[in-house]
């Protein structure tokens, strides 16, 4: 994968939408984009901060249990989820193809993203039918999307997937988290992001906002793992004052220390994304429907 477009994919959801409430002119926007670019690239040319601890395992004893959803029902916990994200399904970003049902808030749209098998909830993405391409904003791909902005957020912790991702080009599921603050650093923190067309890796990565708003990024790594989409895995991170601490399958795999580790509170996000500027758009090798199945979601914070 080239640098570039590895980066393009990284810029942060907050610059377009506080650009766009500033109201500046497509120049501005262009100077902006094109310095935060440079900026990225810088950032990720950077050797990573330190390695992870093959020994830094995760006691849950530890912890209490926040937050959960183990997805046995036979429906979305709206007491838990917002099924669109908080800048509503009319942004899109980063050339995205598809547009996110909100089935809380749209139940008559006419297809719903979400099932149940009594033990997982699989988000199922496909071409929008004919009928439904106004409705959807003329997007090409209706898929889901869950979001805690408005249930849950938490500062600190050790926040675990355990989920299936679907090969195929095109195909970008996510699990990660986002800042309502638009004070400070603005963290956004990916815990998962697959390409659909590198079913081989897997990519961790945290970006956040310095004081002149010019996107950093402390640390990124792409993670090799056979035939990732094969089977179940699970996914973490342990996020303390001093380092977030990645994990698959219970092992650590990277590490990420430094002065700007999210400080801020952040809700959880998981999303079945297609197309973009990352992993492109998909072609006649990609089957519809695309599949992102989620057995569990748990978020932990330490005993007192």
């Amino acid at each position: 994968m080239k640098i570039e477009q590895q980066t393009l994919c990284r810029l942060s959801l907050f610059i377009f939408i506080l650009t766009g409430i500033a109201g500046c002119g497509e120049s501005d926007l262009v100077d902006i984009h094109e310095r935060e670019l440079d900026e990225a690239i810088a950032a990720l040319n950077q050797p990573d901060l330190a390695p992870a601890n093959p020994e830094n395992t995760v006691n849950l004893a530890q912890y209490e249990l926040v937050f959960n959803d183990e997805f046995n029902g036979d429906s979305i916990d709206y007491s838990k989820w917002n099924t669109a994200l908080s800048w509503g399904p009319d942004f899109v970003v980063y050339n995205q193809l598809q547009y996110y049902v909100d089935t809380e808030n749209d139940t008559d749209f006419g297809y719903n993203p979400f099932s149940f098998d009594g033990e997982a909830l699989t988000i199922s993405a496909i071409e929008t039918p004919e009928n439904l391409r106004v409705a959807a904003n003329e997007q090409g791909w209706l898929s889901g999307v869950l979001s805690t902005a408005e249930n849950f957020n938490l500062t600190y912790g050790y926040i675990e997937a355990r989920m299936k991702v679907n090969e195929g080009r095109g195909v970008w599921p996510a699990f990660w988290m986002l800042s309502s603050e638009l004070e400070g650093i603005r963290p956004e923190l990916f815990v998962m992001e697959y390409d659909g067309a590198k079913p081989d890796s897997v990519f961790h990565n945290y970006n956040y906002r310095d004081s002149n708003g010019d996107l950093r990024t402390p640390g990124q790594r792409e993670i090799l793992n056979d035939n990732f989409s094969d089977s179940f895995h699970t996914l973490a991170v342990r996020w303390t004052d001093e380092e977030l601490l990645f994990y698959i399958d219970g092992s650590p795999t990277y590490r990420i220390i430094g002065d700007n580790i999210p400080r801020q509170s952040m809700y959880l996000i998981l999303n079945l994304a297609i197309g973009g500027i990352w992993p492109g758009s998909p072609d006649a090798t990609t089957e519809a429907p695309a599949t992102l199945s989620i057995d569990y979601i748990r978020a932990y914070q330490l005993r007192s």
